[in-house]
């Protein structure tokens, strides 16, 4: 490295020392000429002074060359190399002699080359930034699309699964787990409106303490959801404690925070409604609206769907004329009792019945009067039945139940007020004329440990036939 007083003068060691000995082997080369000069022409002959002469103008010329080349060459270029060396910030130092034009040109050049330099230099650093931003960019967009696939897979399986499934029942059944839950949306509720209330009725929700059960009602208008099923507008609530929407109608449920509510729309149709609750505020992100809505379309497609299947199912199984299950939807009921019966070792029952003297009522009436009297006796049936009985019109005048979960003494009571209940079934006729009916009534019931389940329904049906024997109105019944 230099010394201090060396970089101040613009003078670097190494290269002083091959100036220092250019000039000194020059001066040293004239001396050796002189010297061979005087040897050569003798020193006292005037040859020899005259070569003496000339060979110490040499050296003089010599002195003088060194000299100069030192001031005019090697300092300027000294001072210029320092100062490339030195990675100035100004401009490079004022070179005075015939080397300044030249100097000039250099530092110009240079001061050029380094401007370009840093200019290249931005221009990478804003290249640098233009990359980390489109890096950044290219991974947003990596997640995004790894998002949407996830969205459009999740939302696939769904629309595969509701739209695989058109029972009604069933539909309801596995919204909670395969559809919302598959979402993460754990405490929901879809009301549809049913034409025979003309309310909004819960058919599947989430089971949460204080949650809306299945089977509750709401009247079109009545509270938030009301609303979004009256204008099928959407309502998006993220704090209900602050809502004065809220607040207006009641208020909510006190462990829900977060509320969202949008329609079921089929066909251009509201047919109901979809709601979300939290017990967080704000939990519902502003791009869950969007999902929620295809969601509610799907599914209101699918309900409509499962409902007009049921509907004709049920046109399928039903006899026309009373709405109960007919013949073979009889048998369907029956297998399927029997075999939960026997699975799970319950008990059951069922009952066979046949109106009294019909065929003369018919003969003398007409079938018209004999329909509207199977009318009444099925709405007498429907009356002293409880939700879990299955009646049918077995064909003609006969009629059977299946009473699952009963015992003998539970079948006897159900029997006798069934045959009741036909006895006091009244038809007027005109013309003063009052129609009455009675029905033998035979039924049978098995144990939960009965090994004779399969004979129940020949058993009843044998009771039956026995009991009209007997006369109009019995009923006679047994444990198999």
């Amino acid at each position: 490295m230099p010394e201090a007083g060396d970089r101040g003068r613009g003078v670097i060691p190494g290269r002083m020392a091959w100036r220092t000995g250019f000039s000194l082997a020059w001066c040293v080369l004239l001396a050796s000429t002189v010297a061979a000069s005087v040897l050569l022409g003798g020193a006292s002959t005037p040859r020899g002074v005259f070569l003496a002469g000339v060979a110490a103008g040499e050296f003089v010329l010599a002195v003088v060359s060194s000299v100069l080349l030192e001031r005019a060459v090697f300092r300027p270029i000294e001072r210029l190399r320092n100062a490339v060396a030195e990675e100035t910030d100004g401009p490079l130092p004022e070179v005075k002699g015939p080397l300044a034009p030249l100097t000039e040109a250099i530092s110009a050049r240079l001061e050029r080359s380094v401007a370009t330099l840093r200019e290249a230099v931005r221009e990478q650093e804003d290249r640098l930034v233009q990359v980390e931003r489109l890096r950044r960019a290219l991974e947003e967009t990596r997640r995004n699309l790894e998002s949407n696939v996830q969205y459009l897979r999740t939302m696939a399986e769904v629309s595969t699964v509701i739209a695989g499934t058109l029972d009604p029942e069933e539909l309801y059944r596995i919204i909670p787990e395969r559809v919302m839950g598959k979402l993460g949306l754990n405490d929901f509720c879809i009301m549809l409106f049913s034409r025979e209330t003309g309310r909004l009725v819960a058919k599947s929700a989430s089971v949460t303490d204080g949650g809306i059960s299945p089977g509750f009602t709401l009247a079109p208008g009545e509270g938030i959801a009301g609303q979004v099923f009256t204008n099928g507008e959407p309502a998006w609530i993220p704090d209900v404690k602050t809502s004065a929407e809220i607040l207006s109608h009641g208020g909510q449920r006190t462990d829900v925070r977060s509320f969202l509510c949008v329609p079921l729309v089929s066909k251009g149709k509201s047919i109901g409604v979809l709601m979300l609750n939290h017990p967080e505020p704000n939990a519902f992100e502003p791009d869950l609206l969007p999902t929620m809505r295809v969601l509610a379309s799907y599914l209101a497609i699918a309900i409509e769907n499962a409902e007009m299947f049921g509907f004709v199912k049920s046109l399928a199984e039903k006899d026309s004329l009373t709405m109960l299950y007919n013949h073979g939807a009889f048998h369907e009921k029956l297998a399927i009792e029997l075999e939960r019966a026997n699975r799970y070792g319950r008990p059951m029952a069922v009952i066979m019945l046949d109106l009294d003297r019909f065929k003369e009522i018919n003969d003398r009436y007409g079938h018209t009067t004999g329909d509207r009297l199977l009318t009444l006796v099925a709405g007498a049936l429907g009356a002293h039945l409880r939700k879990t009985d299955i009646a049918a019109r077995y064909g003609g005048d006969e009629f059977s139940v299946i009473l699952p979960e009963t015992e003998l003494s539970s079948a006897a009571v159900i029997a006798e007020r069934i045959s009741a209940g036909i006895s006091n079934v009244r038809l007027d006729i005109g013309r003063e004329s009052v129609v009455s009916l009675t029905a033998s009534v035979g039924y049978a019931a098995c144990a939960s440990d009965s090994p004779r389940r399969g004979e129940i329904l020949d058993t009843a049906d044998r009771l039956m036939f026995e009991s009209k024997r007997r006369g109009p109105g019995g009923v006679l019944g047994m444990r198999i």
